[in-house]
């Protein structure tokens, strides 16, 4: 097996299993054995628990933030550039319910993290929010949205679409985002 493969391959065996348990649950053995390779051969590519449980993290999210990245930069209608940012994260994290249960547990010990790997969170976080905010600016100054606080609106919108991964069960992606969408442009109140 080429050595990316390997580093890949216990990439997503600790996801599975750090997805499954808590932290202190998941043991390196029990990695090595469902990646089908040699406890040593995970210290080869990571020093720790802790750092391979980031890298995990962190894989995840780079991929999600290339996805949102691409899609700030097209020049499109900015209602549909953001439906199309959202439908990224729902669909993303549809997909990889395990990314949304560690980045969810993640978020809730970064604000007051210390460390390397905490600076990195939170720094990939804002480069997630900053290509949101990008859209809600580009769509205020074309006159489509009215954000009078773009970093407030920004974390509202990423929480609408968190609290829908929580508690939408059973939704489709496109319920989901039609429904964050909804909320967040034209609020709940009935149309007269």
């Amino acid at each position: 097996m080429a050595k990316i493969d390997r580093r890949k391959l216990i990439l997503e065996e600790a996801a599975r299993l750090f997805s499954a348990k808590r932290f202190d649950e998941v043991l390196m053995d029990d990695i090595a054995h469902q990646a089908g390779v040699g406890k040593g051969t995970i210290y080869t590519y990571f020093a720790d628990k802790e750092e391979l449980y980031f890298a995990v993290v962190f894989e995840g999210i780079r991929r999600l933030n290339e996805q949102l990245q691409r899609k700030a930069n097209r020049q499109q209608n900015p209602e549909d550039e953001l439906r199309r940012m959202v439908h990224a994260i729902v669909s993303f994290f549809s997909q990889n319910r395990f990314f949304f249960r560690l980045m969810s547990h993640e978020d809730g010990k970064s604000e007051g993290g210390r460390g390397e790997n905490r600076k990195r969170w939170r720094e990939e976080r804002r480069i997630q929010l900053a290509a949101i905010e990008t859209v809600l600016q580009n769509g205020t100054e074309e006159g489509v949205f009215s954000v009078e606080h773009p970093k407030v609106e920004t974390a509202v919108l990423r929480d609408m679409v968190r609290s829908v991964m929580i508690h939408a069960k059973g939704m489709s992606v496109e319920a989901m985002v039609d429904t964050v969408m909804r909320i967040f442009l034209q609020g709940v109140r009935k149309k007269p």
